[in-house]
């Protein structure tokens, strides 16, 4: 029969040595413990008793390390010669090495680097690679101009230059930032086009109305059908609105992806542009009620899982959105529904969607 032990002030589990009692609930029982380490830490008493938890984790790092710890000294990889265990051991990679580079410095690296061939050298300076001392003094590189190198160097040890951009700033920039990536300015640029894009867009309740018109299909997409994707074998649609993305649905056939996204589309975007029309012309006409009753769309999700597109204020019931989507007859369209339940699918495998009769 196993020998259980009991759980006491004073006793040693492993590395833990109990000091009190722990401060939670007596279900499961706890004890209040210190490691060897010096770590302070509450563990359940059947892992003491049963030897479950041994320390705080100092054990098995240590553990870990002696199974990595081949005794590498003397041996060569590429330019570092190993001499022996590094003084300074750190808690992550194994058992760390101290070598010898052929250029004379002395390299701290682990046993694991070393034995799959990911460390062969030594990061000092004798080891800069050609592009790293290349001269691009008064070099321009769209707005901005190299204006000198500076002793700083990056994780890649490229060397870091001072740039002057044309409205007056300067920035440090890695080499292989300024000659090898489409960097163009020290910021302004962007927030030149934020700015340009501010004037000429129009935005509205978090949106821009503009967007939501554009039917372009972006220059990136794969599909042909802007919101379709394939991914996993089957077509996914969404549609982002207010800079939220919300899921239509996963299809078997790309139609039914593409017409879910079509509906989602005339719901949202369509009704947001013509609730915005009837919106502005009120506001235009009494300015005094378009202050006190900003548009607003909302978009959430009911307890089945459909979309909800609240237009706000209310502005009747001319049919104008039964108009804008392409229906007929004067139904008010204040709220409309996405269906993007799971049980709901259509006989080829897709959700289903719909607006509510």
């Amino acid at each position: 029969m196993r020998d259980v032990k009991k759980v006491e002030m004073g006793k040693t589990f492993g590395r833990w040595t109990v000091i009190g009692e722990g401060s939670g609930k007596n279900n499961p029982r706890r004890w209040l413990c210190r490691c060897a380490c010096g770590t302070e830490r509450e563990v359940l008493e059947r892992s003491l008793v049963y030897g479950s938890s041994q320390s705080c984790g100092c054990l098995r790092i240590e553990k870990t390390g002696e199974a990595l710890a081949h005794d590498l000294t003397g041996k060569t990889f590429g330019e570092l010669t190993v001499l022996h265990r590094a003084e300074n051991q750190r808690h992550y990679g194994g058992v760390w090495w101290t070598c010898r580079c052929s250029c004379g410095e002395l390299y701290d690296t682990t046993g694991t680097l070393l034995v799959n061939r990911r460390r062969t050298r030594c990061s000092g300076p004798a080891h800069e690679k050609n592009y790293a001392s290349a001269d691009i003094a008064g070099q321009r590189f769209h707005r901005l101009v190299a204006v000198k190198p500076l002793p700083k160097r990056d994780a890649r040890y490229s060397v870091i230059w001072l740039c002057r951009c044309d409205c007056g700033n300067e920035v440090e920039l890695p080499y292989n930032t300024l000659v090898y990536s489409n960097v163009q300015s020290c910021g302004c640029r962007k927030k030149e086009h934020n700015t340009e894009l501010k004037d000429n867009l129009t935005h509205v309740a978090g949106t821009s109305l503009d967007i939501l018109k554009s039917t372009k299909v972006p220059e990136n997409n794969t599909s042909g059908a802007k919101g379709v994707y394939w991914i996993r074998g089957k077509w996914v649609a969404k549609i982002v609105f207010q800079k939220k993305a919300y899921y239509l649905g996963t299809f078997d056939k790309f139609e039914e992806a593409v017409a879910a996204r079509k509906q989602a589309e005339d719901m949202i975007n369509r009704g947001t542009v013509a609730h915005y029309d009837r919106w502005k012309a009120k506001a235009e006409a009494d300015p005094a009620w378009g202050k006190a009753n900003p548009m607003e769309i909302r978009v959430s999700r009911n307890v089945n899982h459909e979309l909800v597109v609240d237009f706000l204020p209310e502005l009747g019931e001319e049919g104008v959105y039964a108009a804008a989507l392409g229906r007929r007859g004067r139904r008010p369209l204040r709220r409309l529904y996405i269906s993007h339940s799971p049980c709901r699918r259509r006989p080829g495998g897709g959700r289903a969607m719909r607006a509510p009769t």
